[in-house]
Order: C-alpha cells, then sequence, then structure tokens
C-alpha cells in the first residue's frame, strides 16, 4: 500500500463521524484481513498504522509498555494475534488492531485488592 493510501487512512478515520459505519459495512480496504494482509508483507504502512494506534491507547492509557517504535515487534504481535482471532478479519481495523494490542500489552488492573 502506497503512503498516499495510509495518509488518506488516517484523514478519513478523523473526519469520520463516529459510528458512521456499521460493522458490517466496513469497505474491504478497512477491514482486519486487509491490515493482516499488509503486515504479513512487511509494508511500512502496517507499522505506522500500528505505531499510531498504539499512541493513542498510550495517551488512552489503556495499553502498558508497548515498544512504541518498534514496528516489527508491533506487525508480528498483530500478526500472531489476528492469525488466532479470525473474528475480526470482517471488521475495522482498529478494532482488531487495539485488541491485539492491549492483549499483547495489558495494564495491570488498577482495582483494590
Amino acid at each position: 500500500m502506497t503512503r498516499n493510501w495510509w495518509t488518506a487512512l488516517f484523514a478519513a478515520a478523523a473526519l469520520a463521524p463516529t459510528g458512521a459505519l456499521a460493522q458490517d459495512e466496513t469497505p474491504s480496504d478497512m477491514q482486519g484481513l486487509a491490515l493482516l494482509t499488509s503486515c504479513r508483507a512487511g509494508e511500512s504502512g502496517c507499522g505506522a498504522y500500528l505505531q499510531g494506534i498504539v499512541d493513542m491507547m498510550i495517551a488512552q492509557q489503556s495499553v502498558c509498555n508497548p515498544p512504541r517504535y518498534n514496528r516489527h515487534r508491533l506487525r508480528t504481535a498483530y500478526v500472531r494475534w489476528a492469525e488466532v482471532n479470525t473474528y475480526f478479519h470482517d471488521k475495522h481495523m482498529m478494532a482488531g488492531a487495539e485488541r491485539a494490542m492491549s492483549e499483547t500489552w495489558p495494564c495491570p488492573s488498577n482495582s483494590p485488592r
């Protein structure tokens, strides 16, 4: 995928109103399977996308101690997760990417024991 494609993807995600597309209406190039295919191919856009997801999650404190600038490790973690969690192949790629990152680098529970 080209750099312009990923730029358009980020711009569309930023400008799209929340809930604009139902999960089953996600265009195929925005689905988890498209991201998995990109990551398997080692495309630079995959690592950049996952790094953006991780940066967002760090700001939200929903992921802890990920290899923030190691795109290869982010890609590897996503591919391993996505190959097992096929349910997310036809969902928006962000849903699976967030789940993969939070399951791979979870934050400890803040609840009192």
